[in-house]
């Protein structure tokens, strides 16, 4: 890796110099070196009444989960159709003067260069507040690398990080994931201070499934890694480490080698070529230190928790779900001409389905009763019975090591024809008053449709027979034990997506289309439950890959099969089956997800003992 930093001093004084190379050992992590005097590096000087005024502190009360001031969302008086999500795309243009790697932005190329949209919460555009600075970029590329700069608007430039590979985000910083075949596999993690330190990573698999980052200073098994022929150049206008006066902005320019990059892509496809698209996102870690804070001893007190601002929302508080990234666009045009129309559609929506049934809107019931609710025939009849014996489990196409082919015994049981849906979950929140088990995000009425209001939980009229989302697996369990039910088991789960012919999808072994299930925002929301009777199993069971992950029984571990060192992390509670927003390359049945967080993508099915009823 090659890398310079360029500090600013006063008015667009620029000095250059070199970082060291990264270590070559398994353990990167070294002592930190805080500083614990301010390390000036602005050649302006301020007079004492311009300090009093140039002050500017960040509320140590504010949190990541900061709602936008007064937001609330609409609640329609009709039925209307969700309007739908998609994630940022940017066409990225081919340079047209040679880019040095100076943090300065001051070829011809990058004048031209589009800037992004600003970066906005991590979660939302529009529910969550507004960024307090304004984070954009521009990206470009050539023959031999693709290029980023990002320019970040700073009143108090802040870092202390000065090794290689250490834990950046105890910073300030700016992140970039990229995953160049977009399946949600061995993306790459790049995270920059304004030191320009550098934090590389390659994850072979998304945290949360079991994934064991490459180059990580708190991962015992973690082994080394680098994005050979990095460059990096960053540009900072203001002084670090000192709140008593008012920064600027700063600015990071870095490029990064097609061959390397190429080593990650498995698509089999070229990589650098016009209409290429890559899943991509950025990510700016905004720590709220107060002025009070200084000289900052300890730099894991930061005042209360970073803000996550992201150039593409990725509607769930973790940037380790690659498949709701953003999308870069390759255009093989010289920057600054208009781009091919044929790239500016290429995520047109597809239209919705329609509602399978008339969605009826039933009078809400007032919250307070708490009894539970008994398995009635009609809810029986709404179930497939699944029948027992012994079937093969695996392998996960894209992890055979962890999650191999192996064999399971199980007793007959039955499964929910469908998700549980808007509908149901309402009953159950009026019918047992569980305030813990809604969220406020359930009011989306384009993501999902329950509101709160004092008497009772109302579903958003048109949205009933949509699946519920935004659960968790104690809600998903929760309602299952209201019900009479029970969750899956991810081996109940797999085998009723394959039956024992082992289905390489629900419905056989053609690739998903449109007609068969809403995955990839083609739709751009989920679609009401039964709206793809093309997917359905030969068995009877609708929506079991697309529309929204399946929470099941259990978290993510390896198969008690599997050869893998049993040191490997177990992780997030498990989800099987894709959502509206999966790539092709994740929808088979055998794929084993693991919990995205409250998220628009969750939702869940609930199973029953034979025993309780005898079913179809």
């Amino acid at each position: 890796m090659s890398l310079a930093v360029g500090l600013t001093t006063g008015a667009g004084i620029h000095s250059l110099r070199p970082r060291e190379g990264h270590p070559t050992t398994s353990n990167r992590r070294k002592p930190r070196h805080p500083l614990t005097r301010p390390r000036r590096y602005s050649a302006v000087a301020l007079g004492l009444a311009a300090l009093s005024i140039l002050v500017a502190t960040v509320p140590t009360s504010a949190a990541n989960f900061d709602r936008a001031p007064g937001f609330t969302y609409p609640l329609p008086t009709e039925p209307t159709p969700p309007k739908p999500f998609r994630p940022e795309h940017y066409i990225v243009q081919r340079t047209i003067d040679p880019i040095v790697v100076d943090g300065r932005l001051d070829e011809s190329s990058w004048s031209q260069a589009e800037w992004t949209v600003d970066f906005v919460h991590i979660h939302s555009a529009t529910a969550y507040a507004r960024p307090l600075y304004r984070t954009r970029a521009r990206m470009l590329w050539d023959d031999d690398h693709l290029y980023a700069a990002v320019e970040l608007e700073e009143p108090h430039l802040v870092a202390h990080v000065t090794i290689d590979d250490e834990e950046i985000y105890d910073d300030n910083d700016i992140e970039l994931f990229i995953d160049v075949d977009g399946d949600a596999q061995n993306y790459i993690e790049l995270e920059f201070n304004a030191l320009g330190t550098v934090w590389d990573m390659l994850l072979p698999k998304e945290y949360n499934r079991g994934g064991l980052p490459f180059s990580h200073p708190r991962e015992e098994l973690s082994q080394p890694w680098d994005l050979a022929g990095l460059r990096v150049a960053v540009r900072a206008e203001g002084s670090f480490n000192y709140p008593f006066d008012t920064d600027d902005r700063w600015v990071i320019e870095f490029s990064m080698p097609w061959a390397s990059l190429e080593a990650t892509d498995y698509s089999g496809e070229p990589l650098a070529v016009d209409g290429r698209v890559i899943r991509a996102n950025f990510s700016r870690v905004q720590h709220p230190w107060s002025r009070e804070t200084w000289p900052i001893m300890d730099w894991e007190d930061r005042g209360g928790p970073a803000w996550d601002w992201t150039w593409s929302p990725v509607l769930v508080y973790n940037m380790h779900v690659a498949e709701t990234w953003g999308r870069l666009v390759l255009s093989d045009r010289p920057v600054g001409s208009v781009a091919a129309e044929s790239l500016t559609k290429i995520f047109d929506f597809v239209p919705a389905p329609p509602v399978p049934v008339q969605d009826s809107q039933p009078a809400p019931v007032l919250i307070g009763a708490t009894s539970p609710r008994p398995a009635s025939d009609e809810m029986i009849r709404s179930m497939i019975r699944i029948e027992g014996g012994a079937y093969t489990i695996g392998p996960d196409p894209t992890d055979a090591i962890a999650s191999p082919e192996g064999q399971v015994t199980v007793e007959d049981f039955l499964i929910d024809r469908y998700e549980v849906t808007v509908g149901q979950y309402a009953d159950f929140l009026n019918a047992t008053g569980k305030f813990g088990h809604y969220h406020p995000d359930m009011a989306d009425p384009d993501l999902c449709g329950i509101v709160r209001t004092e008497s009772a939980f109302i579903v958003v009229p048109g949205r009933s027979r949509y699946p519920v989302v935004y659960v968790d697996q104690q809600d998903a369990a929760a309602y299952a034990e209201w019900a009479g039910k029970r969750l899956l088991t991810e081996f109940e789960w797999e085998i009723a997506a394959r039956g024992r012919e082992t289905r390489l999808y629900p419905w056989g072994e053609a690739a998903p289309t449109n007609e068969r299930t809403n995955f990839d925002f083609r739709v751009g929301h989920p679609a009401p439950v039964g709206s793809y009777p093309a997917g359905r199993s030969p068995e009877g069971v609708d929506d079991l890959v697309g529309n929204v992950w399946e929470l099941v029984e259990g978290s993510w571990t390896i198969y008690p099969w599997s050869d893998v060192d049993p040191r490997s992390p177990t992780r997030g509670p498990l989800t099987r089956g894709g959502s509206w927003v999966t790539p092709v390359s994740n929808l088979a049945s055998s794929y084993r997800g693991a919990w995205k967080g409250n998220s628009a993508m969750v939702g869940f099915r609930c199973a029953m003992d034979v025993s309780k009823g005898d079913g179809p």
